[in-house]
């Protein structure tokens, strides 16, 4: 039986290595990332809890956006970023944003949400506009990066 870990303390580098090193033995491992396949005994091996809806969301997110392959030098920064609600929120915009124009649209928006609302329930039932008028601080009519970010800080509390 797996034992969770408390997801508020930050990883070690020992840990951060440990978990890298047991990705290269995965059946999926290519060199570089791991597909979603492995995505399940991903989870066992950080030691995280996920319902099943929590897994197939990540596993759906990966494979309609990331050609289902999470690299491994994502996983090494999520781990560094996991320890603070601030950290992992800054991350975690960065990756809703793939275009990198500074700007969640609302495709980018739709595209996590599921992923979103599964993994922090004050997410559910938001839709883009409500999320537009919650995080657009500046009232520009765009959400850019900092905005989401604190958006969804406040989301994950």
């Amino acid at each position: 039986m797996t034992q969770y870990r408390d997801i508020t303390i930050p990883y070690t580098a020992e840990e951060i290595a440990h978990v890298l090193e047991t990705c290269k033995t995965f059946k999926s491992f290519d060199g570089n990332s791991i597909g979603t396949a492995d995505f399940e005994i991903f989870g066992e091996t950080l030691r995280h809890k996920r319902t099943p809806e929590q897994l197939q969301a990540y596993i759906d997110y990966f494979d309609m956006n990331l050609g289902g392959r999470l690299a491994l030098k994502d996983i090494e920064g999520v781990m560094n970023t996991q320890s603070t609600i601030r950290a992992h929120a800054a991350w975690y915009a960065e990756i809703c944003d793939p275009n990198k124009n500074g700007v969640i649209s609302k495709d980018e928006f739709e595209n996590i949400y599921r992923l979103m609302s599964v993994q922090w329930p004050k997410v559910a039932g938001k839709s883009f506009d409500d999320f537009v008028r919650e995080a657009d601080s500046n009232k520009s009519g765009d959400v850019d990066i900092e905005e989401f970010s604190n958006w969804l800080e406040e989301m994950m509390k």
